[in-house]
């Protein structure tokens, strides 16, 4: 995952740099070579760049000529003097006035792979072209957002604790165009009954049993014995977990793991839905009994994480862990 952190413009006989990274450039025709020389610092001794050569031949309006023949120092460079591009000119098919050409250098940073991984993402479901913000917390790669699959939708009332049930927190019709409309779908997603949580997430991704959201409390610092735990416990973890807004009663939280965990209610056993935007609730894959099945919360006046096991048929948030 490359990420582009400059852009140097220059002309072929002196350059203006536009970042620190580069220095004491220059350049020179050769025959049939015009040879371009630059220095090059960086704040790591272990970050290399990927250099890329581009050139306009309208004064630096447009860069549309993107040099075939060249060679030189521009995969992997590292940290260094007298760095060297050199572009076989003659050999390109179409001829170019050298005196009027400029160049843009740039710089394109290399990324390890453990880096790339802890960055934020984005996942395209491609059962609905929804896309997705992921990100790697610890071990795991979470979304970052709750999931808004949504096949069919139902009013609260209706339910079921063995077959799927699909819920827009305060939406009573049946058209999904209408419920995707409304600004709770658009906030806080899809609130799912046990079954239909089951399989809503995508192919690569699944709903997280009760261990793996346990990984996770771990992963924020809470210890062994509150995690093998229900209840509320760990303290300040469900705070990691919270977003900065939307919290009643000034129960935001840090979101300091990134997890960005908005307070999207649910609908209950009794067919009514409450406690938006004091409580959030999320869906486990992992059964208690077979009533009901682990999940876990979090709620305005509290910094903990509550593990509980809830009516299958009552409707939760579900957020999708990457498959390993």
């Amino acid at each position: 995952m490359p990420r582009i952190i400059f852009i140097l413009i220059a002309s072929i006989i002196s350059f203006a740099a536009k970042a620190q990274v580069f220095s004491n450039l220059r350049a020179a025709k050769q025959a049939n070579q015009i040879i371009i020389k630059y220095d090059i610092s960086t704040t790591s001794p272990d970050q290399t760049f990927d250099i890329k050569l581009e050139c306009s031949a309208d004064g630096g309006k447009t860069f549309d000529i993107f040099p075939k023949f060249i060679s030189g120092d521009l995969r992997g460079v590292s940290a260094g003097n007298g760095k060297e591009i050199i572009w076989n000119i003659q050999q390109e098919e179409k001829r170019y006035d050298n005196n009027k050409l400029v160049f843009q250098l740039i710089a394109i940073q290399n990324l390890s792979e453990d880096t790339q991984k802890q960055l934020p993402g984005t996942f395209t479901d491609p059962r609905d072209g929804h896309v997705y913000k992921w990100m790697k917390i610890g071990t795991q790669i979470w979304m970052i957002e709750n999931l808004a699959y949504l096949p069919e939708v139902s009013p609260s009332k209706e339910g079921s604790s063995s077959k799927p049930y699909y819920y827009i927190y305060g939406y009573q019709g049946m058209n999904i165009y209408e419920a995707k409309a409304t600004e709770n779908y658009k906030k806080y997603g899809v609130l799912y009954n046990w079954t239909a949580a089951q399989k809503a997430c995508p192919k690569g991704w699944h709903l997280p049993t009760d261990n793996e959201w346990k990984q996770l409390e771990l992963t924020l610092g809470m210890s062994t014995d509150q995690a093998d735990k229900p209840g509320s416990r760990g303290q300040g973890c469900g705070t990691q977990l919270k977003s900065k807004t939307d919290w009643f009663k000034s129960g935001n939280g840090t979101n300091t793991s990134g997890f960005d965990a908005y307070p999207g209610g649910g609908r209950y056993g009794d067919g009514n839905f409450g406690n938006i935007g004091s409580n959030g609730y999320w869906w486990t894959s992992t059964e208690s009994d077979a009533v009901f099945s682990w999940g876990r919360g979090l709620s305005f006046g509290s910094s903990e994480i509550s593990k509980g096991a809830a009516y299958k048929e009552g409707g939760f948030s579900v957020r999708c862990v990457k498959d390993l």
